[in-house]
């Protein structure tokens, strides 16, 4: 055994052996590495894989003057190589996928996408290669915030808050291209109303921003959310519904009645609020539009800092009938406030006190009338002596008018 290692041949062989062996194993990773990087030809020294959803950046210095649109958030990034390479790469990641938008300025551009950190030894094709975007302006404003109250549809927003729910803040600075900003038409808070209705107070809550056809715009709002306070010691109050004429009925009618239903309202709001109301505006009936019996419908006035009032509308029943006219003669004409040193004399339209009355009303009202249900007067509060003039006054039942052909008289004091 001693003489066959000794033995030149074997020693020439062995070395043979090794530099084949090493002359093949440098020639295989030469040509792995000089392989074209746009050769995606398979072979048995190397592997493929596909890492998917890979973060796109934007490579754009003046970021806060303009707004890119049309940039997917991530691409499809497959590399081919050496098996080793793959696997350090793939588990890693420390590898840009980017597009370059420096000095492209305003407007619609196709960019390729670049990677930047990948082995020279990979490889590369990105999915898309190519990406359409649109370069805008960027735009600030400040735009108020409305609550929408969403969640069980059984609640009545009335029947819960005191008064109208209040956002802190009540604006938000919407940030986005010059277009974007021109399509803002509403900008909510949206807000549970169970939770609200539940606390008092929502924290929070999420701003959307929404164009006129009620699609969400993807623009940044700041703040993002808004904290939401409400009254919920809501209570209730019932008051009686009263009413007041205006205008005049036409002289062949004379009103009757005027009936309420319902005679009386509940208002809903803050117990603070309902106790310094102490009664309702009444409703007003135009009697100039009335020229029969009929029922219409009047509105109620709802007092400022009140949820609602219920119901919103009466019914008022107006009757009125034909007028009839009759004559009391010779009404003894009343004195108030003569003093009591004094003595009056009548001198026009007669020397004596007295006078013809004329009564407008129902038949049936002045079928029941007697003298003694009328009073005419005149007051002379104030004049010590000498002659003037005195208007005549008439107090009647109600819906009787009173007339005379003397509306003053002339008189003396003494």
């Amino acid at each position: 055994m001693d003489n066959w290692l000794k033995s030149p041949w074997v020693t020439r062989i062995v070395s043979l052996f090794l530099a084949i062996l090493l002359y093949t194993t440098v020639a295989i990773d030469d040509a792995n590495t000089s392989r074209s990087s746009d050769t995606f030809l398979p072979s048995g020294s190397t592997v493929t894989q596909t890492m998917e959803e890979v973060p796109l950046q934007v490579d754009l210095e003046q970021d806060d003057e303009y707004v890119v649109r049309g940039v997917p958030d991530t691409v499809d990034v497959t590399v081919e190589g050496p098996r080793s390479v793959i696997t350090q790469t793939v588990r890693q990641q420390n590898f840009d996928v980017l597009v370059d938008l420096n000095n492209l300025g305003e407007g619609e551009h196709q960019v390729d996408v670049t990677h930047d950190g990948i082995s020279s030894q990979l490889s590369v094709l990105v999915d898309p290669n190519q990406v359409n975007v649109t370069i805008e302006n960027r735009a600030t404003e400040t735009f108020p915030i409305e609550v929408d109250l969403v969640g069980d549809d059984s609640l009545d927003p009335n029947d819960v808050f005191a008064s109208e729910p209040q956002l802190s803040p009540g604006e938000v600075e919407i940030t986005g291209s010059t277009t974007e900003i021109d399509e803002v038409s509403m900008v909510k808070a949206i807000v549970s109303l169970p939770e609200l209705a539940q606390s008092g107070e929502v924290s929070g809550a999420p701003v959307r921003v929404y164009d006129s056809e009620g699609n969400e715009l993807n623009v940044y709002v700041d703040p993002s959310s808004v904290d939401i306070t409400a009254d919920v010691s809501v209570t209730d109050k019932r008051y009686p519904v009263t009413h007041e004429t205006t205008g005049e009925l036409d002289e062949d009618l004379v009103l009757q009645d005027i009936s309420l239903n319902p005679s009386s309202a509940t208002l809903y709001g803050s117990i603070d609020r309902l106790d310094e109301i102490n009664q309702l505006e009444p409703v007003n009936i135009d009697l100039s539009e009335v020229s029969e019996s009929t029922t219409i419908e009047v509105d109620l006035s709802t007092p400022s800092d009140v949820n609602r009032i219920e119901p919103e509308t009466v019914e008022a029943e107006i009757e009125v009938e034909e007028a009839v006219e009759d004559t009391i003669e010779d009404v003894e004409l009343e004195v108030e406030n003569l003093a009591e040193d004094r003595e009056i004399t009548f001198i026009e339209p007669n020397d004596e006190p007295i006078l013809d009355v004329q009564l407008t009303g129902t038949e049936e009202t002045l079928s029941n009338l007697t003298r003694e249900d009328i009073r005419v007067w005149i007051d002379v509060e104030g004049q010590v002596e000498g002659e003037f003039y005195a208007d005549v006054q008439f107090e009647g039942p109600n819906g009787v008018t009173l007339s005379s052909d003397q509306e003053r008289v002339r008189v003396r004091v003494e």
